[in-house]
């Protein structure tokens, strides 16, 4: 869980890899290669009229590049939740994630089995950003699926990141998914379900997770005890011990909790989405 003690803010920007810098130029080069050939050689020069249909390709390919070239994404750790704002072309989108909403993060990759249902998937990075992918999982009030945000960011945000919620960042896939099996479950139980089933530890939850031959794991050495660091993690029934420690202090802070939350419904997280175009449309 985030550490009360920590209040400075953190901020990390998304980065510009100059090596994709070829690639898009040559994008914007053939685009032109395309106006060329189309509007003014083919189009006026030989059958002396606009081609409608290529002109309207020809924008929604420009616009395509435009928005890959300026979006940029803000990360921002603050007392007691993660902010995030997207900027495109003509878009502005932002996201507010308390810390205790948030399940774990771990190394992305295409899953030949999904582990849990997403409601939301929000793709909070930047394209020319070579830097891996992360995923996100977050409570949205539901018992039954999770919102989910893909991000990139720099080694000393994890670090950051880490401080707040030990044990529970760059873990590996299958702990995540016990944190949120765990908080579903929390969410059943007080709903009367399982009332005749003894409610399965994070330990047992894990070893059924990590089956042998799966990809639930990832990467090999999240199984052997290396972490993303390139050190030796202190394991505990094939769990990191920092893991296992931080479970537990979830579960007794949502215990602990005087409030709960209603049985049904999604709370959806805090999205604005805003271009000109629809300031102007307003406007009118």
């Amino acid at each position: 869980m985030a550490k009360t003690t920590e209040t400075k803010d953190f901020v990390d920007h998304s980065i510009f890899y100059k090596f994709y810098a070829l690639p898009l130029a040559i994008g914007y080069i053939l685009w032109l290669a395309y106006i060329g050939y189309t509007d003014i050689y083919y189009g006026l020069m030989i059958n002396h009229h606009v081609p409608v249909i290529d002109v309207g390709i020809q924008l929604a390919i420009l616009w395509w590049l435009l928005d890959i070239t300026l979006t940029k994404t803000t990360y921002r750790l603050e007392k007691d939740k993660l902010y995030m704002i997207k900027t495109g072309l003509w878009t502005k989108k932002e996201l507010n994630l308390p810390y205790e909403d948030i399940f774990g993060v771990h190394h992305f990759k295409n899953q030949l089995m999904k582990p849990v249902t997403y409601r939301y998937t929000f793709h909070e990075y930047s394209k020319l950003d070579n830097r891996p992918i992360w995923s996100l999982l977050y409570d949205i009030g539901s018992d039954k699926k999770v919102g989910r945000v893909l991000m990139k960011a720099s080694e000393e945000f994890w670090k950051e990141f880490e401080k707040r919620m030990p044990g529970q960042i760059r873990i590996p896939q299958e702990e995540v998914v016990m944190f949120t099996y765990k908080a579903m479950e929390k969410k059943l139980r007080d709903q009367g379900y399982f009332k005749d089933h003894p409610e399965m530890s994070f330990e047992e939850g894990i070893k059924q997770l990590r089956q042998k031959g799966t990809e639930m794991g990832g990467r090999e050495d999240e199984l052997t005890g290396a972490d993303f660091h390139g050190e030796e993690v202190e394991l505990e029934n094939g769990t990191s011990k920092e893991t296992l420690e931080a479970a537990r202090r979830r579960k007794a802070i949502r215990d602990d909790e005087t409030e709960e939350k209603p049985a049904e419904g999604e709370k959806k997280p805090e999205v604005r989405e805003e271009s000109k175009a629809e300031e102007k449309a307003e406007k009118k």
